[in-house]
């Protein structure tokens, strides 16, 4: 591939769009009540897709970052391990953090609802499965890597079929997410609708996991050296029509949730059009929001924490009147960001390198190397 082709600074630039809109949106409800609410749900809730975005990018990052796996064990349990190490430790920490200054510290443990929500939690696992797709867990956002961490199993469970491994994966999800919810509810794939399944069958079944399925699906087509355009002029057109249409269709409404068929087959059609332009033009990233893809997964993590104890300390303050105004959204979010950098120097970079290098030591015939992070393509190991 041409450098161009290696080139994946416009992922990282989706990465951090798509963190910016999910704190926007839950920073909108410090205007709950006012007068300014109807108009922060119309500017900032459609910035929920972000959390598809999300989900199609893992997708495409998953097939990108394994193409060359030969589905070994050894190659299937390092993929395994960076996943994990670069998912949990940071999620179980955050949520720790957030028991301290959102839930009442260690008497949040003194309820043992709260307890047993707290090991479903940090398990990643469903608390309410009934409550769908949120699940009712101690860190709010920590919905979104419960589905993120079964496709990663699944993925890896289907990369040991090796040559098979997009029919192994294709079948279980046509199984698991089409056949078993069928007579429920449909081709509709709606993500919040409970079918009545218990525990984790909720996340099996869920419409979710075809998000990822497209991501994965996109990153495959990237890879093959047909799938691209000549004509440069071409490519800018479709890029620029297809991010056009999927704000269009989200900003306007005509979807208005998550699912795949919601907002995520036009920003599955985004992706699509963006990955294959981007092997003829270099999509222009501004270092701004390359370093919000950077700390996107911090971002992610930590802005629920952040908004509220900003929340906290205007109260104490005494200045409880701009904790609901338009002055929080625009301060609450300028917090988030160096939060998010600290999280991400210190828990990103140090406490989930520290687990990466002692786990790959149970892989066999592994090293326990370095991981060294390739600035010009940030989103290899992401």
């Amino acid at each position: 591939m041409n450098n161009h082709e290696k080139n994946l600074d416009w992922i990282q630039l989706l990465r951090g769009v798509a963190a910016l809109l999910v704190v926007l949106v839950h920073a909108r409800y410090a205007l709950l009540n006012t007068d300014s609410f109807p108009l922060a749900q119309q500017w900032f809730v459609p910035g929920a897709m972000g959390v598809d975005l999300f989900f199609l990018i893992s997708g495409f990052i998953m097939c990108y970052s394994t193409a060359n796996a030969d589905g070994s064990v050894s190659s299937v349990m390092r993929f395994a391990i960076k996943r994990f190490a670069r998912v949990w430790p940071v999620y179980v920490a955050v949520t720790l953090l957030s028991v301290f200054v959102l839930s009442g510290g260690i008497d949040y443990f003194h309820v043992d609802e709260n307890r047993k929500r707290f090991w479903h939690s940090i398990g990643m696992l469903p608390f309410n499965p009934h409550y769908l797709p949120y699940f009712s867990l101690t860190l709010s956002v920590g919905w979104t890597l419960v589905f993120e961490m079964y496709f990663y199993l699944v993925f890896a469970v289907a990369m040991l079929f090796r040559r098979l491994r997009w029919f192994a994966l294709a079948s279980w999800v046509l199984l698991t997410v089409v056949l078993l919810p069928l007579g429920q509810r449909g081709f509709d794939f709606d993500v919040t609708r409970d079918l009545g399944y218990n525990g984790y069958m909720s996340v099996v079944t869920n419409g979710f996991v075809l998000e990822f399925v497209a991501g994965a699906l996109v990153g495959w087509l990237y890879l093959q050296p047909w799938f691209r355009l000549r004509s440069a002029q071409l490519c800018w057109h479709l890029a620029g029509l297809s991010t056009a249409f999927a704000l269009w269709m989200i900003y306007t409404f005509v979807v208005d949730t998550h699912g795949p068929m919601k907002y995520g087959w036009p920003l599955a059609l985004m992706l699509l059009c963006l990955a294959l332009a981007s092997k003829t033009v270099r999509l222009p990233a501004p270092r701004f929001l390359l370093w919000l893809g950077t700390i996107s997964y911090s971002l992610y993590l930590t802005h629920p924490v952040t908004q509220g104890l900003v929340t906290q300390l205007m109260g104490q303050a005494g200045v409880v009147q701009q904790a609901h105004s338009w002055g929080y959204m625009f301060i609450s979010t300028a917090c988030a960001l160096p939060v998010a950098a600290l999280s991400h120097r210190y828990l990103e970079q140090g406490l989930s390198e520290a687990v990466r290098r002692g786990l790959m030591r149970l892989v066999p015939g592994g090293r326990p190397a370095l991981h060294v992070v390739q600035p010009e393509r940030p989103a290899r190991e992401a």
